[in-house]
């Protein structure tokens, strides 16, 4: 039986990778929890599947959960509680934790589990090249949970195909655009929350959502697959894919080009992280099998549009993508600026198109300098989060 512990388990990933877990609880057994506030949907979390090791981030939410656990749960809180949370023994850490905060958690837990299922891009955005050659120390084994990696982890991973580095030529991860994909550029300064929030094809988490709209997240990504899998930037591409069906594409060198498809359901790359190298097969068709309209109706078809990327369309797809060249300090200071930014417009305070124009001032503003360390991540981390609120705070 493989002991998981979860961090983020009341977020978007936390609850799907629950939902696998319970399809097969002989396998998989939760031992810990970590939520950072939302002590109701953990309170229901801990009574179904009974782990041994809760953490709230939140002291005070944490004072009021404790009051209700019984003996035979440990509770840690805070970020010193956070940080001996991280320290305990797994099998496998689901970690799901939004945000730059997910860093530190990371890199103390990478020294106590066998496998690191990762589902935060902005750790590898920010510290990729120290997260891998720690897991390397320790021999960790990290998997990405992030869809478009994952489904290149299927494609070209280890033992996959006889893929090698010469194999191929190129790597294609696909974007669905978002939910402002139809809007012209005079039409966005006025755009809801509602409307960004309101994806197409998936269903996430707030920032990645909004991400989704202006193509930061691809960009993360491309950084992502850049350190999965040790590919210069100039094997990575990105096309347009509305249907959110096809999650990357591999062109070899003599022009086959082999392609990952399942549902749009994050059920699907966490099931393979879990139980890698196997494959878990469930007769539940409505999450785990590609949808069947071909099989139940065989007057329907399928079909799928690629379109190439309009980087002008998308100007902080491009900024991110020029800022992980500098390889600096810049993707902690762009990072820093989207998370602040995206806080301040789900709170009202700002409109959609001043995201970009926060984060086109802080990309100018910010001396670049290498990041010759952990510190220096979070002093530039810390830096761009003031410097973007005094900004905003302006306009």
């Amino acid at each position: 039986m493989k002991k998981i512990i979860i961090f983020g388990s009341t977020g978007s990933i936390g609850k799907s990778a629950l939902q696998v877990i319970r399809r097969d609880e002989k396998n998989l057994k939760v031992i810990g929890l970590c939520a950072n506030r939302d002590i109701k949907t953990l309170r229901a979390q801990i009574k179904e599947f009974a782990p041994k090791y809760v953490c709230v981030r939140d002291e005070m939410s944490a004072k009021r959960l404790k009051r209700e656990l019984g003996k035979g749960i440990k509770l840690y809180s805070g970020e010193k509680g956070l940080e001996d949370f991280s320290a305990l023994n797994s099998d496998i850490s689901l970690m799901a934790i939004s945000g730059i905060s997910c860093l530190k958690p990371l890199l103390i837990n990478i020294q106590h589990t066998k496998r690191v299922a990762l589902a935060n891009k902005e750790s590898i955005v920010t510290g990729g090249s120290f997260i891998f050659q720690l897991a390397e120390k320790f021999n960790t084994e990290i998997l990405p949970v992030d869809s478009e990696i994952n489904a290149l982890y299927q494609i070209i991973g280890p033992d996959k195909l006889g893929f090698t580095s010469n194999g191929f030529c190129k790597v294609y991860l696909t974007a669905s655009g978002g939910a402002l994909s139809s809007y012209k550029k005079k039409d966005l300064v006025n755009v809801s929350v509602k409307k960004v929030l309101s994806h197409p094809t998936w269903k996430m988490g707030k920032r990645v959502t909004i991400d989704s709209a202006t193509l930061v997240n691809k960009g993360f990504e491309v950084i992502e697959t850049h350190h999965f899998f040790n590919l210069p930037f100039e094997k990575i591409g990105i096309v347009i894919h509305r249907e959110s069906a096809v999650h990357a594409l591999v062109e070899c060198k003599d022009n086959t080009i082999f392609a990952c498809l399942y549902p749009p359901d994050m059920q699907m790359p966490i099931s393979f992280v879990l139980y890698y190298p196997e494959r878990f097969y469930s007769k539940d068709e409505g999450c785990f099998s590609f949808p069947n309209t071909l099989r139940s109706n065989k007057r329907k078809s399928i079909s799928y549009s690629f379109s190439p990327i309009d980087y002008k369309k998308y100007p902080l797809l491009a900024m991110v993508l020029e800022a992980a060249r500098r390889d600096g300090n810049s993707l902690v200071v762009l990072n820093a600026c989207d998370e602040v930014a995206i806080d301040y417009f789900l709170r009202k305070k700002i409109k959609f198109t001043d995201i970009h124009k926060v984060m086109q001032h802080i990309d100018q503003e910010h001396r670049v300098c290498k990041i010759k360390g952990i510190e220096d991540i979070f002093f530039w981390d810390s830096w761009a989060r003031e410097k973007t609120k005094e900004y905003l705070e302006r306009l």
